[in-house]
């Protein structure tokens, strides 16, 4: 099975990583696909993100919490714009 790479600015960037990893086009591709796969898939979540930074300050989410319904957003969106 081939990739064959049919955009301009994939190409250049598929040649610049092999480049500076001094390997092939081929490798290249593989290791960034395998990078952005693992990232993604390791990716924190915001309320990871908050919990981490609640616990930096001997903070937590209380027990009982109920994340903020959707709604909420909308109204606050419209409460930062002034909009009605």
């Amino acid at each position: 099975m081939t990739l064959n790479i049919r955009n301009p600015e994939a190409d250049n960037l598929a040649r610049e990583l092999a480049r500076i990893d001094r390997t092939s086009i081929t490798d290249a591709v593989i290791v960034a696909l395998r990078e952005t796969i693992r990232n993604r898939m390791n990716k924190e979540k915001p309320r990871k993100t908050a919990q981490k930074i609640l616990a930096k300050h001997g903070l937590s989410f209380p027990p009982d919490r109920k994340p903020v319904p959707r709604e909420a957003y909308h109204e606050l969106d419209h409460d930062l714009t002034g909009d009605e």
